[in-house]
């Protein structure tokens, strides 16, 4: 494989792999965002009916309210849908480009992507490594490791667990 052809994999790596990690993150904070929300109505409508403890269901619809409007994955959800469809398209017209132009394009790219969640990294990774084949399969050879708890129930809440996982040895 000479230095060119590297470099084209070494960019449809990184192209692939942010757009699942920005397909997941969507997701993710799109669920995160439901889910304060379902929180929030529920410990309402317990607040309501005085069936609780008022200071405990008062304490978390506090808590609840503050991340969402100090975190807001609602509006990071959105952000994170509209780059992972520009990676897709980058993606969809890989072969068309020039390097250049790609390292151009992930270049202004990487300045509107949402802040990384590290639970979501590794399984993003595989799921991009699934979607271009580079898999043990296939003769792809790297260190492999299981999920972490973390990162399984992580990218299990998102609803984007990858096609496949490294089997350690």
């Amino acid at each position: 494989m000479d230095n060119n052809e590297q470099a084209r994999n070494d960019l449809k790596f990184e192209i692939v792999y942010s757009f699942c990690y920005e397909k997941l993150m969507y997701k993710f904070l799109g669920r995160m965002d439901k889910l304060a929300s379902f929180i929030l109505l529920l410990t309402g409508m317990s607040v309501i009916a005085t069936t609780w403890n008022e200071v405990f269901l008062g304490s978390i619809v506090a808590i609840v309210t503050t991340l969402q409007l100090v975190y807001s994955p609602g509006t990071k959800s959105q952000t994170a849908k509209g780059v992972y469809q520009k990676y897709y398209s980058m993606n969809l017209h890989f072969d068309d480009m020039e390097i250049e132009e790609i390292k151009e394009k992930l270049l202004v790219l990487h300045v509107n992507e949402t802040d990384e969640i590290g639970v979501l990294s590794f399984p993003s990774r595989l799921a991009a490594l699934a979607m271009l084949g580079w898999t043990p399969e296939y003769g792809y050879s790297e260190e492999p490791r299981k999920l972490t708890k973390l990162e399984y129930f992580a990218a299990l809440f998102a609803g984007e667990l990858p096609e496949y996982r490294f089997i350690a040895k």
